[in-house]
């Protein structure tokens, strides 16, 4: 009986507090890209510049937020798990359905970073999959 008990607990737990995930295909996805802007005073970095356009979608009663965490150990790549910081390029107190955020490698204070995207509707939270960017070539 006490494993049927605690065999419950987990199962609540797990699916009560996780998170599901958002398609890869999914067009509020597709509406952010990340490129590579070359820096303007050092050859061998990239600065990323961040763009989204969810102008075409409907996102009534939807929060949507990008998550950009700085790491450190950047040889990781997206399993990464040494973090500096977490930036809130878009958020619920920021968000516009056109914009774009630079980050500047020198500003940032890390070699590179992962970013995902976070959708919550009807107290649901959707997140996509991380996705790397490095500030060096």
């Amino acid at each position: 009986m006490k494993k049927f008990l605690l065999l419950s607990i987990m199962f609540l737990f797990h699916f009560g507090f996780s998170q599901s995930k958002i398609d890869d295909k999914s067009p509020i996805l597709k509406g952010i890209k990340v490129e590579s802007v070359q820096d303007s005073k050092l050859s061998f970095i990239n600065n990323a510049k961040i763009t989204w356009d969810f102008s075409t979608l409907n996102l009534n009663k939807k929060n949507v937020s990008i998550e950009v965490v700085t790491i450190y150990d950047c040889f990781n790549g997206e399993n990464a798990s040494d973090f500096k910081e977490t930036i809130k390029v878009l958020n619920k107190e920021n968000f516009t359905t056109k914009g774009t955020r630079d980050l500047i490698h020198v500003q940032v204070g890390a070699k590179c970073f992962k970013w995902r995207l976070v959708v919550t509707e009807n107290n649901e939270t959707k997140v996509s999959n991380w996705s790397y960017f490095s500030f060096l070539k």
